[in-house]
């Protein structure tokens, strides 16, 4: 007992000591500002006359939850009017009276302050002397005291709209009830039936409630001046039916969508509460919502919600017992979040990005993420698009008669819910680009290019018995020159897949002689444009018109890059197949020309240059695959050879045998073709006999047999070949 007494003398000195430091601050201060204000006077700027505000104590209402305070009286016209509201943290402000409105009779004014809604009832309100002012001397105005107020205003009545919130419950999962107050200092007393009730400094707290209560009334009397508004008329009471919850109920669909179609929320029950869900009226926000699915799961009884757009940033789902009844049985919350903008790639497995939907082929579909635990589904449009999902990849494909141009339309999921929810769409979003619809163009293999046993493209010409053969591209074949004409194309327009679209080829045709130059009136560049059909299309080939005229048919893909996929990666008119047909047939080739040797050397006595000859000779060689004459060949003829004044030598007719090498010079192949020629031959001389040596006419005589050898130039190529 003497220890307890001896530590409250001890606590109550500490307590005073306390109370006489901060008696001395307090002094210090005081003693301060009025130093301050004593240096000020002289220096204040002299206000005009100006008659007091008379303010009306029973005129002054404040209304917290619309954050004003209405004060009356006479002369308000720049009144200022301070508040202080408790913390943590401490709030304060002003405002000042503007244009006071005429209140009743006579001179009484109105004026009305703004102030922060939801101010605590218990700040504290003053009038305060008008704005001074700015002080330019910093270390002043650091020092400067608060306004002082002239007096405190203290609501004749204060007005209130709301005393609990509008969703109100009584949860008693665990085991107590509390029920948030939103103005807690303006409630005097509380009583609630059939149950005890408890107020506390932030609402109030219910107890003994019956297993079997459905709801719980609250009645609240308000404090003395303190009034809630109903309507047009004021009351100190209010009476609540508050729901009891035994029940808890949580959204597990994730924060729904706002703005976004086929908005669906799942809400999970426990399974003592949720075996009636279907039977329950369920709201969202307010506003009534289908019962699109329930389903038993291990952890609780979920329910699928089909709810209208949501535009608010909260969602709040109750869950009521049909009427008459009423009751509520669960309540959850979950805040919103905006719909995703789907940001979409489609692309042509092989061909690369694509802009539009193909309605000949599928496209491969890849969406962006749009979250944790949440993706974006590509949904069908019925009549306008298809959607495939196999092994995890998605593909999409327009249909054949659709045209014009649509956005594409995904369904939201989330990963996180039960195996027998993993397919639903919480909101239907859809792209914000609108993609057209049309066919895909992709170049098409040829017969080269595919190395398939069904080429799209066939050369057939005929063989020498006349039956049609297959000229394989990209390898030179021959043909008899009597089949010159019996060449053309076979475009299988049968063997041309859906898939590929729209064929836009080049054929080129060209024919060119032996020596290699072309054939102008052959030439031939003709623009096709292929689609899918029944029936094969056959083009045929003319302009070959000598042996051994080399047919070159080339077909190539016009390439348009608005048109066809990958059109910007792809060369323009590059041949996708080529032929070679050389039209002519031999081994050898034998022909007549005409020769003019040009120095022709006699090596036989006499021996001698023969300057001027001329003759006609047979030349027998050989031919390659594309008609071209080998370099030596077999010569024989007839020819006049000194026909020049040779001194010693007659002019002479020889007839002769030997070989020739020949190059030709012009017009190869051609009847006027010309050649360089080195000879060397062995002749019989038609001639009388002429002595040996021209300065003895009756020495020995000259064979008839010589041996020439010598260059010369020879024309024309009149033969056949063999």
């Amino acid at each position: 007992m003497h220890r307890r007494r001896f530590r409250c003398h001890l606590l109550a000195a500490r307590i005073r000591a306390g109370a006489t430091a901060v008696a001395a601050v307090y002094a210090l201060l005081t003693l301060a500002r009025t130093v301050h204000a004593a240096a000020d006077t002289s220096t204040a700027p002299v206000a005009g006359p100006r008659a007091p505000a008379d303010i009306d104590p029973a005129g002054i209402v404040f209304f917290p939850d619309e954050g004003r305070l209405e004060i009356k009286g006479t002369h308000l016209d720049g009144l200022r009017v301070g508040w202080t509201a408790p913390g943590p943290p401490p709030t304060s402000g002003d405002d000042v009276c503007r244009d006071p409105k005429p209140a009743g009779t006579g001179s009484a004014q109105q004026c009305v302050f703004a102030v922060p809604k939801n101010l605590p009832l218990s700040s504290v309100f003053r009038v305060l002397p008008e704005a001074a002012p700015a002080d330019t001397n910093a270390i002043a105005k650091v020092f400067a005291p608060p306004p002082p107020a002239i007096s405190t205003l203290k609501p004749a009545r204060i007005v209130v709209d709301h005393l609990l919130p509008q969703t109100a419950t009584v949860d008693l999962a665990a085991g107590v009830g509390h029920v948030a107050l939103l103005h807690p200092e303006a409630v005097a007393s509380v009583d609630c039936a059939p149950a005890r009730c408890e107020l506390l400094d932030t609402g109030v707290e219910v107890r003994g409630v019956a297993g079997a209560a459905t709801s719980v009334t609250l009645r609240l009397r308000l404090a003395p001046h303190i009034s809630i508004r109903k309507g047009e008329t004021l009351e100190t009471t209010q009476s609540a039916m508050l729901a009891v919850l035994h029940c808890t109920a949580a959204i597990v669909s994730g924060e729904p969508l706002r703005h976004a179609d086929g908005t669906r929320v799942i809400v999970r029950l426990d399974e003592r509460c949720g075996g009636d869900a279907r039977n329950l009226r369920w709201t969202v926000n307010g506003e009534s919502v289908e019962v699109q699915r329930v389903e038993h799961v291990r952890d609780g009884i979920y329910v699928q919600l089909g709810t209208s757009e949501l535009e608010s940033a909260q969602a709040t789902v109750v869950a009521t017992r049909p009427e008459p009844d009423g009751s509520v049985i669960a309540v959850a919350r979950s805040a919103t979040r905006p719909a995703p903008q789907p940001r979409v790639t489609l692309e042509l497995e092989g061909f690369g990005r694509i802009d539009f939907i193909p309605t000949n082929r599928d496209a491969l579909v890849r969406p962006s993420p749009c979250g944790d635990h949440a993706h974006l589904v590509p949904l069908p449009i019925e009549s306008v698009y298809q959607v495939t999902t196999v092994k995890g990849v998605t593909r999409i494909r327009g249909e054949v008669l659709a045209n014009g141009f649509v956005a594409l339309r995904f369904g939201y999921r989330v990963d996180t819910l039960p195996e027998v929810f993993a397919s639903t769409d919480l909101a239907l979003v859809d792209e914000p680009l609108q993609r057209p619809l049309r066919e895909a163009s992709v170049p098409a293999p040829f017969s080269g290019a595919g190395l398939s046993q069904s080429p799209l493209i066939d050369l057939v010409c005929a063989d020498r018995q006349g039956r049609p053969q297959h000229i394989a591209p990209g390898v030179q074949a021959s043909i008899p020159f009597s089949q010159r004409d019996s060449c053309h194309l076979i475009i299988h327009r049968e063997r041309l897949r859906a898939e590929d679209g729209t064929q836009d080829i080049s054929v080129e045709v060209n024919v060119t002689k032996v020596d290699d130059n072309a054939r102008a009136d052959a030439h031939l560049v003709e623009r096709m444009v292929l689609r899918p059909g029944p029936m094969p299309r056959a083009f045929w080939i003319r302009g070959v018109k000598g042996q051994f005229d080399r047919l070159t048919v080339r077909v190539s893909h016009i390439v348009d890059e608005a048109h066809d996929v990958g059109g910007s990666d792809l060369h323009v008119n590059v041949p996708s197949a080529q032929w070679a047909v050389v039209v002519g047939e031999g081994h050898l080739r034998f022909y007549a020309t005409a020769a003019i040797p040009t120095g022709l050397f006699r090596m036989t006595a006499p021996s001698d240059v023969l300057t001027l000859n001329f003759g006609v000779l047979s030349r027998l060689t050989w031919l390659d695959r594309e008609g071209h004459e080998g370099l030596l060949g077999l010569e024989f003829g007839a020819m006049g050879i000194g026909l020049a004044a040779t001194p010693g030598f007659p002019r002479t007719l020889a007839v002769l045998a030997g070989l020739g090498v020949g190059v030709p010079i012009g017009n190869r192949g051609e009847p006027s073709q010309a050649s360089v020629n080195l000879h060397a031959w062995g002749a019989y001389e038609l001639r009388d006999d002429t002595p040996r040596d021209p300065t003895h006419p009756d020495g020995p005589k000259a064979s008839h047999w010589s041996f020439l050898f010598g260059p010369s130039i020879t024309f024309g190529n009149v033969g056949t070949n063999l």
